[in-house]
């Protein structure tokens, strides 16, 4: 009993770490211009105050060091120091509480949008994901598979693309492994954002062949070695598209795999069985 509650203790601090990482990368992801804005804000500040003379003793890094300093209001300009360091003085703090409190503005509507606007942040959210398992068109079968994989890999961050509203409502709670986007899976645009070609596992489980194929199709386009498996009814169809010879993409006929275990059970078990030598 211990043993099992360390063991969902460290399993659940193990998410919550994931979770704050997610959450950074989405922070990062959001304001990394600005921060590449004022680096360069830096660079030109030092690159002035060396062609001006200022400091006639000072190295890049130390020029660089004050220009930081002048940002944050830190290192002022001594009167003796000539005109461009006082312009820099004013300047520089000035420039950069501009990019930076942007960014900040950034960073708080983002969080803001997290509590209010749960699609946006979710696609904000996919985008930061790899090695996931992509699951595309829920019906029944699809609903199916998302139950057994959450039961036995708990800890997969598992993304769920369809069209039809409300499927989050169908399948329970999402949480921060389980995220529903509202979307065509058949459009290139969707299957970048969820980022297919960084996943381990691309499941397409619509109720057409055709949308499965096409889906799959593009798929390949993003990325030629992504494992795929495609739910299809007439094999025929992959045979057509010139895809089915790739070792990476399955086909699978649910209602195939139905059949025959049915029959395997009436052969083995059910009245068909073959007992003391008599069928």
């Amino acid at each position: 009993m211990i043993l099992d509650k360390l063991t969902s203790d460290i399993l659940t601090l193990m998410l919550h770490i994931k979770t704050l990482w997610r959450d950074l990368r989405i922070v990062i992801r959001s304001i990394w211009l600005n921060l590449a804005v004022f680096i360069l804000l830096l660079v030109c500040a030092a690159g002035i105050l060396k062609l001006s003379g200022a400091y006639p003793q000072a190295n890049w890094l130390d020029l660089m060091v004050d220009s930081f300093f002048m940002s944050a209001l830190e290192r002022v300009a001594e009167p003796g120091d000539g005109v461009i360091p006082a312009l820099l003085t004013f300047l520089l703090p000035l420039l950069s509480a501009i990019v930076i409190g942007e960014g900040v503005l950034r960073v708080f509507s983002l969080f803001i949008a997290r509590g209010k606007n749960r699609e946006e942040w979710n696609k904000m959210v996919v985008k930061t994901y790899s090695n996931h398992i992509v699951i595309c068109g829920i019906g029944e079968l699809g609903k199916a598979i998302v139950k057994r994989i959450r039961q036995d890999h708990p800890n997969d961050s598992i993304v769920l693309v369809d069209l039809r509203p409300g499927l989050s409502t169908e399948l329970g709670a999402m949480d921060e492994t389980m995220i529903f986007i509202q979307a065509d899976m058949t459009n290139i645009e969707t299957l970048k954002s969820v980022n297919c070609h960084k996943a381990k596992l691309v499941l397409l489980a619509a109720d057409q062949d055709a949308v499965n194929l096409e889906a799959a199709y593009k798929i390949l386009q993003l990325n030629p070695e992504t494992q795929i498996w495609v739910r299809l009814h007439h094999g025929g169809l992959a045979d057509l598209m010139d895809i089915s010879r790739k070792p990476n993409l399955h086909f699978f006929s649910p209602y195939l795999q139905a059949a025959e275990a049915i029959a395997g059970h009436l052969l083995v078990d059910g009245p068909l069985a073959v007992k003391d030598g008599k069928a």
